[in-house]
């Protein structure tokens, strides 16, 4: 029997029992249909229950596992396994026999699960049963049931779990209904539990009060993954496994089920949460949701009936409650909650609002006409962050923080917009804190967005101790922001909150909300340090909005993206003249626009001046500071300055990692390798999952001929992203000077396949062939780009001179090197450590020119 058919039978078991004994054979006859051998299981379960019922006063809740239980009870007493010896039994369940065990390692108490014997020669059971054990085991979540050992014995499986004092939900609701304030409080610790197993791929698919326990000091667990469903593969020392349903097979139980299971469809997490809406519905009103006389009806219920209105039932019940509720039992996936953690967090709010601890907003006078909701957001999630200090529980300060994107849960795309620019602030204003060691950067957060992720993994991978997650809301005229503090060491909850503001009031509130910031952070700060947290970057509601789309689309790094964000940028600029970030995100954008669509000569003075307005707006911007540093460095090769210049973005914000990525790309060309390295490292640290960051990396390794360290750096990036060209790049730089020809040909071709505009790829291609003896081939594709060089086709003149270098044609190579020269061509200062120019550094016009870009030692 496959452990689908036993949960079938099981379900039909319990749905019958529900049921007066005479209505059961009309009802048996239409679940069962033509299947004779099901009917005759389910009615040997039942007449099985009334046997039991006639020699004890309270027959096991499972009668289904329980038909075996006293052969068990008899056999498996004082039996050992492992080093566990079987005490007496618990309980049992379709997948497994529960017993009380001592654990004599360790001296304690431990709760044994078994596969029952009827499924024990079952290798699909045998399956299942090892997957749930591994798939609990690697959640380890105080709202899940721990798993701590697994094993076969004499042809015995078991698993070793956490030993729970206390009853199930289900005992505790066949007493009575609970107040909705301690229903609400289960079900956000259920909520926290599953998003846990949600982070792992891991769907539990049969959630219902048998499966929570409130153990006796007032702790919530989730039991019984047996029917889970493992999305990915879970990987443990020895193996990794994976687990799949046959399409169409019905798994769960009846009465909470959500419509694409009962359909036969795969559950994902909002099918959990379906489950959810079900428990905390019963738990408040004594009973479920959905439940028809027969099974069909109830299916019928889930598929197409709203349940019975709580306002009629239980009238204490706050309304905000009750569509929380309703928000779950949507009849389409997608229209429910998607993540449990937003469940969570509303659940608590709601607990929080209605014990009178929500702030409202003060009135005011409207100003604009769009949203600019930074402040307010910032100032909210700077107080989590200040409790960072106040509440951890292991005593030791959470000194590192990533800030994940704020969720945008309206659906609009302005508040799309803005809740980027929340985001993208608050990661500035709290890498300025001197107190908070190390703030994740934004483009290592941004690949967590709209992902469900355990946070522990998260502070695993980041290397941080605490993390800060936020929604936003749109309703009408008001945005509502939501956020919550996590200790990534277990997933435990540090703090919540959430603010409301009218669109355009937010702005107006910023001083005030900045000033508690200070007084709730308890650091000591400077004179300065006060005035910048509390300082608002613009008092103009719509050009805060222009700025941060603005952003939005410059951050996109794709040609119509960076055009479109200096658009709305100047247009920001021209709204507010004293608006400094905006100048500052504008001289970004023109630094962008010199690699994509336009000559430095013409975007490189453009970026000087928007980032010198910036700075006589606010000297304190290091962003402007990171800015000019590259004209200076990249276009007036003024060394000292630009350093001088890093140094000061450093020192304003030493979390600010593209100050330190753009220090390491200025040292790295002096040929300063060693101090190079040591700044792209530290940019690692703040914003590991940069690519660009691990790009440098690589071609730093590549320019210091530490070759196989480049490839090795590489090969890393094309695992995580196989369409970063730059990786590709790399590589064939890396191969062609190991002699791996072939090899650096494919890398090339495989950039141009990913970019077949670019002439890129192709020069470097031409390069590769004349080095490698093909010069006719490198001959046909120099011919096709010095066509091509026109203004609307551009090719840097340092790329043809590498084809030249590699043809031999010294004369033709230092003449294009100088046409570099004339163009200010960023590429030209690798000259110092470039391995393809070797063989022209012997002749005097390369020490001169070496010279004139001050590069000389």
């Amino acid at each position: 029997m496959t452990p689908e058919r036993w949960q079938q039978i099981e379900a039909l078991y319990h749905a019958a029992l529900e049921l007066a004994p005479a209505a059961r054979v009309a009802f048996l006859a239409e679940a069962c249909a033509s299947d004779a051998e099901l009917r005759h299981e389910v009615e040997s379960l039942l007449t099985a229950n009334e046997q039991a019922a006639s020699f004890i006063e309270k027959p096991p809740s499972d009668i289904a596992a329980g038909m075996m239980a006293e052969h068990s009870v008899r056999s498996l007493a004082d039996r050992t396994f492992g080093h566990y010896r079987i005490i007496s039994m618990l309980g049992a369940g379709g997948m497994g026999e529960v017993y009380r065990a001592q654990d004599l390692r360790l001296d304690r108490d431990v709760a044994v699960k078994i596969l029952p014997a009827h499924l024990a020669q079952d290798a699909e059971a045998l399956r299942r049963f090892e997957r749930e054990a591994k798939a609990v085991a690697a959640l380890s979540h105080p709202n899940i049931l721990a798993i701590f050992d697994f094993g076969t014995e004499s042809n015995v499986s078991y698993a070793v779990m956490e030993l729970l004092e206390g009853e199930t939900l289900r005992a505790r609701l066949a007493r009575a209904a609970l107040p909705w304030r301690q229903a609400v409080e289960i079900a956000a610790a259920v909520a926290d539990g599953l998003a846990a197993a949600h982070a792992k791929g891991i769907i539990h698919r049969d959630l219902k009060p048998e499966n929570i326990f409130l153990t006796a000091d007032g702790q919530i667990k989730i039991l019984d993954f047996g029917i889970a469903r493992v999305k990915h593969a879970v990987t443990t020392e020895t193996e990794t496994m994976t687990g799949t349903t046959r399409p169409g097979t019905i798994l769960g139980t009846v009465g909470y089920m959500s419509p694409e299971q009962v359909k036969g469809e795969p559950a994902e997490a909002p099918s959990d949460l379906f489950a959810l809406g079900c428990v905390l519905y019963e738990m408040v009103s004594g009973r479920r949701p959905f439940a028809g006389a027969t099974v069909t009806e109830t299916i019928a219920a889930i598929l197409r009936d709203e349940p019975p209105a709580l306002a009629g039932l239980q009238p204490a019940v706050p309304a905000k409650l009750e569509q929380l509720i309703k928000h779950c039992l949507e009849k389409k996936a997608a229209a429910r909650f998607q993540a449990a953690r937003d469940l969570s967090f509303d659940l608590r709010q709601l607990l929080s609002e209605s014990g009178g601890l929500a702030v409202a907003a003060k009135p005011a006078k409207a100003r604009g006409r769009t949203a600019t909701l930074s402040v307010a957001a910032v100032a909210l999630m700077l107080a989590a962050a200040s409790l960072i200090y106040l509440f951890n529980r292991s005593g030791a300060a959470l000194d590192s923080l990533a800030v994940l994107p704020l969720r945008n849960v309206s659906g609009d795309e302005e508040v799309e917009y803005l809740s980027e620019g929340i985001t993208e602030s608050l990661i500035n204003s709290l890498s300025q804190l001197p107190q908070l060691k190390r703030v994740i950067a934004r483009s290592t957060v941004a690949s967590y967005k709209d992902k469900e992720v355990d946070p522990r993994v998260i502070g695993k991978d980041l290397q941080v101790r605490s993390l800060l997650i936020g929604k936003l809301t749109k309703r009408g005229d008001e945005l509502i922001i939501g956020a919550e503090l996590v200790n990534t060491a277990d997933g435990s909850r540090l703090w919540g909150d959430s603010t409301r503001r009218k669109l355009a009031d937010a702005m107006l509130i910023q001083a005030e909300l900045a000033q508690q910031i200070a007084e709730k952070l308890r650091l000591r700060l400077s004179g300065a340090e006060q005035q910048r947290l509390a300082k608002r970057p613009t008092d103009n509601p719509e050009a805060y909005r222009l700025f941060v789309e603005g952003r939005h689309y410059s951050q996109l790094r794709t040609t119509d993206g960076t055009k479109q964000g200096i658009e709305l940028l100047q247009q920001a600029v021209r709204l507010d003249s004293g608006y400094a970030l905006a100048y500052a995100g504008l001289a970004d954008g023109y630094y962008n626009s010199s690699s994509m669509y336009e000559p430095p000569a013409a975007a490189m003075p453009k970026v000087k001046a928007a980032a010198a307005q910036a700075l006589q707006l606010d000297e304190t911007l290091a962003e402007a500071h990171t800015a000019l540093a590259q004209v200076k460095a990249f276009y007036d090769w003024e060394w000292p300055e630009a350093e001088k210049e890093l140094k000061r973005a450093l020192e304003l914000n030493p979390g600010y990692a593209r100050a330190a990525f753009v220090y390491g790309m200025i040292l790295s060309e002096q040929g300063r390798m060693d101090e190079a390295l040591g700044q792209f490292t530290r940019a690692h640290e703040l914003d590991p999952l940069s690519l660009e960051t691990s790009a440098w990396i690589a071609f730093a390794y590549y320019l210091n001929r530490k070759y196989d360290a480049s490839i090795e750096e590489s090969k890393k990036l094309v695992a995580t992203d196989r369409n970063f060209y730059v990786a590709h790049l790399n590589l064939a730089l890396a191969f062609e000077q190991t002699g791996r020809f072939a090899e650096a040909e494919a890398e090339l071709k495989q950039w141009q396949s990913i970019d077949p505009a670019s002439p890129y790829p192709k020069a470097l291609l031409a390069h590769l062939y004349a080095s490698s003896g093909k010069p006719a081939a490198a001959q046909k594709i120099l011919g096709e780009l010095l066509k091509a060089d026109a203004p609307k086709n551009y090719v840097d003149p340092y790329f043809i001179s590498l084809i030249y270098t590699g043809l031999g044609d010294k004369e033709q190579a230092f003449a294009w090197l100088e046409r570099a020269y004339q163009a200010r061509s960023e590429d030209l200062l690798n000259l110092k450590k470039e391995p393809r120019l070797d063989s022209l550094r012997a002749d005097p016009r390369f020490t001169d020119l070496l010279r004139r870009l001050q590069l000389a030692p």
